[in-house]
Order: structure tokens, then C-alpha cells, then sequence
């Protein structure tokens, strides 16, 4: 049948379901809702078919067993291996990660840009062009930042150790215009102050009458002809157990993979459509480490906006931001035996701050490739990344000193409280090894790589797969290197040149 336009679960509409549309798009996260705005722009119709849910704000739950099962990749248990094992958290629903995450919204470095273009050959990512985007972008999803009244004292203590030590320091312009500082984003935004892209570009996608959005469908297959793929099939999902209870069969002049930078790569080797070595290579991810700090005033860390003030090392190769988790996510941080001393911190919650780095990887390597079990992710931190992240944790616990922090202590295996700002170095020595920093990421990127030469890349500088006619890549994975800082506006940027790519060229 032809798309209908508008939200559809797919489990409500029997045990089979054939689809038939100009361009069939497979997720619905930053870069394929992006994609789609541009597509429905042009006036093509489109098939957004989406692994998760659809969901209201009124849905989400602060409930963290709630959260994992429903909006994470693997029910929040995606982790790497290498010399380091680290929590890589993705978002699942209608809206992908941008459901999950704290909506900051960075652009693209223009110096970022420029070795895309000149060391990757994809002369499409211009200052200018990209200016466009990111008009459009701030527009779409309504970056702006957010008022005083509710950033609220994590963010606030953080901002004047910044300034007492003369740092760079600024507050984070997000895309939750209607932000309330309820600090839970990564539960889902329960107020709809965060403009997620299934309530932007996916909703002015299908405002347009030719945009069907199919929820609980997981793709898995191809059919093809040819350089031409004709079809993807994969099947329907039970919303509440994710069984799988049907068919679906998506038939389009035009594919966009937008699974994300770990899924989509496994989509196209599982199938045959790209070579492997590139495809799941170069992956890289923002390690991060957060530090805790106990205050003489009360901070509430469960109050205010989760992210809002950072300050910029980006020449030095990493930022720090603020962050705030729920309080089972603070015991877990604290990661020592249960005793006298973690329940002292614990006890004093309301006085507790955080904050921490994040590295713009440089020397570390990565790649993503399917097993029998699951998706094997590896991750090898860099020595040269490792000193960039205890450069940044440096700083960070000597800004929540300068703040008046009475100690810190910072995410590493054997961490003792930092009562003074001339320990902080010694305390976090650069031979520190890398399986003893508590690390985290969430922004991986770079397993789908564009370029301008088949030998060195998995896309073209329009997002087509080399080798196909009319198969593109429009998400994280498409880009050459890390960008050192949160990466959804540029994933954004992304969706937009490949939908705009796919319509200048005709259907």
C-alpha cells in the first residue's frame, strides 16, 4: 500500500504490512527525522520505519528500570570492550537518542569542517552551506538558553569556580526552549520542554501530507536488483515483549539507513552492501569521566537543567561540562564498597555537584562488527586521549575547589576525597590506567565514513553508498572523524545535505 501519512504503530495493523513510498527511511533519530523534513520539502513521500515506540510526554516515567527496558539500545547495557570497558548508552523510539539525551546543541567546529573537507574529500560540508543547516536546525528545534531561574546551583557552582579561575566558561544552548529543570532528560522529557526531533523535524515532516512514520518495525533485510536495492523487509515487534509478531515488507525508489552509528553499519554488513573494511571501522565515542564534589550549600542535584554550563578546552582537546544524574546513578558513580564512607556521601546527597570531562578522540580506535550473540563494539583508549581526560579531570576537581567544594573525588578505581587544589595533580597522575577511569561515552560516530574515494570510505560526500544506486547513509556514522563536542546538531546537518542530495538528484 501506499505510506498514509502520519504516526502509525505497526503492531496494531495486523500480521503483515507492505509499504510503498518515493524513499524509505530506516530510523527515526536526529539524522533521519532530519532527513525526512528535507525529503517532504521536496514534496516526495516517505516511509519512516522505526524500531521503538512512539511516545507523549505524558508516557515517560521517572522510573529507571522503566527507562532502560523502553528507550535504550539493549535496555541501557550497551557497553564496549578493549582496554577499558565503557557504558555506550543509545536511544530506542520514535525520536532515537534525542529522546534521551540533554539537548545540547553545539555546531559543527568550523575547523572540523574543514578537515572533512580537505583531508576526506567531501567538498559538501562548506562553512556556508552548513550555516544554512544550522539556521534551519536552531529554528526547527528552538535552541536557545535557558533562563537563570532554571539552571538552578549544580550548575551555578560550577559556572563560578569557572569564572574565579578565568576559564572559558559558558552556558549550554539546548534545544528545550520550554525547559522546566525537572533533571531527569534521560528519563524522556515529561514536561515536552525538550524539543525532541520526533516533535520537530518529524512533525513538520508529516504536517506536509506526505509522511508515514511506522513505529515497532525492525528492519533486517534487503531485496535487490542490480546496483539498485528494491525493498527492505524485516518485521513487526510486540510494543511490550519487542517479539516479533509480523512481516514488513518497505518497497521505495530510494533507501536511507539512519540506524545509527552502531546499527547502521551492521545493517549494511549483514546485507551485503558495503565491505568491511571500512564499514564498522573508525569508530570513535567522547570518552567522558565524571567527578563528584561535596559543597557547604545545599545543590539538590536532582533540581535544574541536567546539563548547563561548560567550559571550552576544545583547543586542548576536551570540554567540561556539567551533569546531573538520578540519585541510584550517583551511588553507582561513587563505586567503592559499600561502607561508612560511600554512605557518607550518599547521606549528604543535597550537597553534591558534578561535573566532568569530555575528550575529543584523537589516538584511540574503534570499531563495531556482528556476532552470533550481539554486536561486538571495541574500543582501544588512546594513551595520547587518556592524558587529554586526566588534563580535563585536573581542571574540572580545580574548579569545584575554587568554588569551595570542601573535597571531590574523582571517577577512578581508588579514589581518596581532594580537600586541596595542590594535590589534585599527583592524585590523578597520566600514568593512571585506563581500566581504572570510571569512563562513559554517548556520542559514537565515524562507522560509516564519508569520503570522496571508494579505497577510503563507506558513503560518497552526498551520503550514497559506494557501489549503489540509491542506497544512502544519513547519521552519525557518517562522519570522517570525532567533532569534540555533542554531536546532534551535526547529525541534524547531516540528514538535511542527504535529503537535499537524494531530491536535487530526482527520484
Amino acid at each position: 500500500m501506499k505510506v498514509e501519512p502520519g504516526r502509525h504503530s505497526a503492531s496494531a495493523l495486523g500480521g503483515r504490512v507492505e509499504l510503498e513510498a518515493d524513499v524509505v527511511v530506516i530510523g527515526s533519530g536526529a539524522g533521519g527525522s532530519a532527513c525526512a523534513a528535507a525529503l517532504a520539502d521536496a514534496g516526495l513521500s516517505v516511509a519512516v520505519i522505526e524500531e521503538g515506540r512512539h511516545w507523549k510526554p505524558a508516557d515517560f516515567r521517572q522510573d529507571t528500570a522503566f527507562s532502560l527496558r523502553n528507550l535504550y539500545q539493549d535496555r541501557g547495557a550497551r557497553t564496549t570492550r578493549g582496554n577499558a570497558i565503557i557504558p555506550l548508552p543509545g536511544g530506542r523510539g520514535v525520536g532515537g537518542s534525542t529522546l534521551i539525551n540533554s539537548a545540547i546543541a553545539f555546531k559543527t567546529p568550523a575547523p572540523v569542517l574543514k578537515q572533512w573537507r580537505e583531508d576526506f574529500g567531501c567538498e559538501r560540508a562548506t562553512d556556508e552551506r552548513f550555516a544554512g543547516y544550522f539556521d534551519r536546525i536552531w529554528r526547527t528545534i528552538g535552541v536557545t538558553v535557558n533562563p537563570v531561574a532554571v539552571q538552578r546551583n549544580n550548575n551555578l557552582v560550577f559556572k563560578e569556580g569557572a569564572e574565579k579561575l578565568g576559564l572559558n566558561g559558558q552556558w549550554l544552548a539546548r534545544s528545550a526552549p520550554g525547559c522546566a529543570g525537572c533533571g531527569i532528560c534521560q528519563y524522556g522529557c515529561p514536561s515536552g520542554g525538550k524539543f525532541s526531533v520526533d516533535r520537530t523535524f518529524l512533525a513538520e515532516a508529516i504536517a506536509k501530507g506526505t509522511v508515514g512514520v511506522y513505529a515497532d518495525c525492525r528492519v533486517t533485510g534487503v531485496q535487490s536488483e542490480g546496483d539498485k536495492i528494491t525493498a527492505v523487509t524485516g518485521h513487526i515487534l510486540d510494543p511490550e515483549t519487542f517479539a516479533p509478531i509480523g512481516e514488513v515488507v518497505a518497497k521505495g525508489k530510494v533507501f536511507v539507513v539512519a540506524g545509527g552509528p552502531i546499527q547502521s553499519p551492521l545493517f549494511l554488513l549483514k546485507n551485503g552492501l558495503a565491505s568491511s573494511d571500512h564499514c564498522g571501522q573508525h569508530l570513535v565515542i567522547h570518552p567522558t569521566c565524571g567527578l563528584l564534589a561535596r559543597n557547604p550549600q545545599v545543590i539538590a542535584p536532582w533540581s535544574g537543567v541536567t546539563q548547563g554550563y561548560y567550559v571550552d578546552c576544545w583547543d586542548k582537546g576536551f570540554l567540561l561540562q556539567t551533569f546531573t544524574v538520578t540519585p541510584d546513578q550517583y551511588f553507582l558513580m561513587l563505586q567503592g564498597p559499600v561502607g561508612a564512607a560511600t554512605m557518607e556521601w550518599m547521606a549528604d546527597l543535597s550537597h553534591v555537584s558534578s561535573a566532568g570531562a569530555l575528550v575529543h578522540d584523537q589516538d584511540s580506535v574503534g570499531f563495531v562488527r556482528q556476532t552470533p550473540i550481539g554486536a561486538d563494539i571495541y574500543y582501544h583508549f588512546g594513551d595520547g586521549d587518556k592524558t587529554r581526560l586526566i588534563d580535563g579531570m585536573r581542571l574540572c576537581a580545580k574548579v569545584m575547589l575554587a568554588a569551595g567544594a570542601t573535597s571531590v573525588m574523582a571517577g577512578h578505581m581508588g579514589a581518596t576525597p581532594l580537600a586541596r587544589a595542590e594535590d589534585v595533580d599527583s592524585a590523578l597522575p597520566y600514568e593512571l590506567p585506563a581500566q581504572q577511569i570510571f569512563l562513559y561515552a554517548s556520542h559514537p560516530m565515524g562507522t560509516c565514513r564519508m569520503g570522496g574515494e571508494a579505497s577510503s570510505s563507506v558513503v560518497d560526500p552526498t551520503g550514497k553508498v559506494w557501489g549503489w544506486a540509491n542506497l544512502r547513509v544519513a547519521d552519525a556514522s557518517v562522519f570522517p572523524t570525532s567533532l569534540g563536542v555533542n554531536p546532534q546538531v551535526t547529525t541534524m546537518a547531516m540528514g538535511l545535505m542527504v535529503g537535499e542530495a537524494i531530491a536535487a538528484e530526482g527520484i
